[in-house]
This record gives C-alpha cells, structure tokens and sequence, in this order.
C-alpha cells in the first residue's frame, strides 16, 4: 500500500530526539425555582445504520447498563447521527462508575492506538527481568519504517537507543520506526497474549507497522484491519487497568500514564477542554490511517482514533472514540471528525464534571505530573501514521 508521506522541519526532529536522549527530561448555575417534575428519562433509539454503521452487538453487563448514563448518551447520540463515516464512544467516569456507550463493541482499525498495548507488554517484559529499561538497540538503516520524517528516521544508522528512547519516541510521536524496534524486541504474539490476561480478546496486533499483507498472527483479520484492531471499550478498558496500576504493578501504571501525557497529538480529546481554568490531566494516545480496503465505490476512507485517561480536581475519566471510513480525508484540525470527537470530548468532560451522588467509587492511581500534560493546544499533523 502506498504510504503518505508527511514532511517535517529539521528542527522539530532534533526537538523531538533532543526530548528523549537529554537526560532529566521527565518522562453552578444560578438559583432557580424548583422545576416541575420530569418524567424518568428513556433511553434513545439506537443510532441509524446509515450514520454509525452496523452496531455488533450491545455487550454491557448487567452492572454497566444500571450505570448508563442516560443524559449524555441522548445528546451525544444527536451529534453523532450527522458524522459522515462510522464512529464508537466509550466512556466511564472512575467515580461514580457511570458509563457512555455508542457503537462501543464495534470493532475498528486501531492504527497507531495499538500502540498503548506494544508499550504494556514492554512494561510487563521489564517486571518479568526479560528486558531493561537501559536495555539498548543500535539503528540500522534497515529497521528505519518508510519514508517519514518521524525522529529515528532523521538519526544515522548506528546511533544506540535504550527501550526507555524507544517508548518515549512511540508515545510521544508515534515513532513507527522506534515502534518496530520494541515489537521486535517483546513479539507480537506476547502482546495479544497480554491483551488475552485481561480479556481484551477484540484488541489485536497483527504486524509491525509498514508490513501491510505480511501479518504475524491472524491474517485474515490484518487484511481487514491492517496494524491492530479494537473497540472503544476494550481499548479504553486498557487505559483504565493502567490508571488503575492493574496492568503489571501500581508504579509501572504511573510510568504509563506519564508517557502518555507527553502525548504531542492533541487535537481531538484535549483539544477543547478548559485547559485555562483548571488543572487537567489528559494522557492520550492517537491513531490515524487509511482503511485497507475501498468500499463498494472504490473510495478508501480514512481511519482516526484517540483513547485518554482524564484526571481534574472534580473527576477522573476513562474515554475512547473511534472513527473508520471516514470521508473527510482532509489532514488539517479542522477535519470533520477530529472537531466532532473534540465536541464530544467536551460534552463528556462537562457532564462528568458535574456534582453526582458517588454511587460506585473505583481507586485509580494518580499519575505524577508531567511536562506537557496541561497543554490542550490542538498540535499540528501529528509526525506519524501508519
């Protein structure tokens, strides 16, 4: 397949490597009268096919559906139905154990967002004594993942990277070079196997990036699916057992989290949330590709993705929207569905910061703060994509 090239300033590459091998960088409204009763709130009917796609069936527990949160889901559910492309959303406030859930057990192309799983299992390899953080690979011209200018790939060969290099480059800038390099290290058979213990069995890596058709595991997904597939509740499933110090250990969940918000990509979660006006926490990861395959009129749309875990002084979240076979393929902020999936991130972000009864109270661990972690400035093109 024909990879899209994305050209880089010199200066941002050296930024970004400089950011890695410098050592010290740290990875109420107003009184109103009483309003008359209000009937009990019904739930939506369920978003039409022809805006949303084929939904793969509603998977919640018992449990999930007491906590759904009505609302929200209705208002969303409004602005979703115009989206010119199919779209999921999960979200869970770790609080009060309430839930938004649209299309969230469909299953959708991961692209970069697998990511979260590659750099997990690294974490798991290093509790386990197979790797080390100043584990170290030297670069070969061989190993450099097409033809962007992502940072690994303005280095010359023989320069010697530590995993702890190589995470940072993947999270941070979707590196898919340094990404290649930890999946040849920890194998891609050990991450689905991860993703197994946790019973994410619809989040899959089938491949290193840039080996479109050449899959390690299941092929006949990869040709589907391409790098990884998901759904926006199994990978925001993910975000959270790591907020939560779940996946490996409690300090291995807050390393994660604070490479996480070294996240460069803000241009859909954070993208409008009210940075300015309180202390917020969004670690992030994105995605973005182009389907693999072209629909029944040839057209190959595009494929966007972001998955966060949200920390304010007034809630603590968990959130996912997933995006595939989109018509806007246009690459600026102004993308249909990167405005879409920051004005659903905003309505989630105000509805779960509001004040509710803590019916449901799940510990999560608090991740350390982070350079970069407050910023919500929408970045420009994020360096990668695969």
């Amino acid at each position: 397949m024909k990879q899209p090239v994305h050209g880089r300033l010199l200066g941002a590459a050296v930024t970004a490597i400089l950011f890695c091998l410098v050592p010290g960088i740290a990875l109420a409204q107003a009184a109103k009268p009483a309003p008359a009763p209000e009937p009990t709130p019904v739930p939506p009917p369920p978003l039409e096919p022809a805006a949303l796609g084929t939904h793969q069936g509603d998977e919640r527990s018992l449990e999930e559906r007491r906590q759904l949160h009505v609302p929200l889901t209705a208002k969303l559910q409004e602005k979703m139905r115009a989206f010119h492309g199919e779209i999921g959303l999960y979200a869970k406030d770790l609080n009060t154990g309430e839930i938004v859930s649209i299309n969230a057990d469909q299953r959708f192309p991961t692209a970069s967002l697998i990511k979260v799983a590659v750099m997990a299992e690294v974490f798991r390899q290093i509790d386990a004594g197979k790797l080390r953080h100043d584990t170290t690979v030297t670069l070969k011209e061989s190993d450099k993942a097409g033809d962007e200018t992502v940072p690994l790939n303005m280095l010359h060969p023989g320069v010697v990277l530590s995993v702890d290099d190589l995470l940072r480059f993947m999270i941070a800038y979707s590196d898919n070079t340094a990404t290649n390099l930890l999946v040849g290290l920890v194998g891609t058979a050990n991450v689905d196997a991860l993703l197994d213990s946790y019973g994410l069995t619809k989040t899959r890596l089938y491949r290193p990036t840039f080996r479109d058709g050449h899959a390690d595991v299941l092929p006949g997904e990869e040709k589907e699916f391409g790098l990884g597939s998901t759904t926006p509740h199994e990978i925001a499933r993910l975000v959270e057992l790591i907020a939560q110090g779940k996946i490996v250990s409690a300090a291995a969940g807050d390393a994660m989290i604070a490479l996480l918000a070294t996240q460069q990509d803000r241009a859909m979660i954070p993208r409008s949330l009210p940075f300015g006006s309180e202390e917020i926490l969004v670690a992030n990861k994105t995605g973005w590709d182009e389907e693999k395959n072209p629909d029944a009129k040839g057209f190959k749309g595009d494929v966007r993705n972001d998955a966060a875990y949200v920390k304010t002084p007034r809630t603590r979240y968990v959130i996912a929207i997933c995006a595939r076979r989109i018509q806007d393929k246009s690459s600026g902020v102004d993308n249909e569905t990167l405005r879409l999936g920051a004005e659903l991130s905003r309505m989630v972000y105000d509805a779960f910061s509001q004040p509710r009864a803590k019916e449901l109270t799940i510990s999560s661990r608090e991740a350390p703060p982070s350079s970069g972690a407050g910023s919500g400035a929408a970045s420009p093109r994020p360096l990668a994509r695969c």
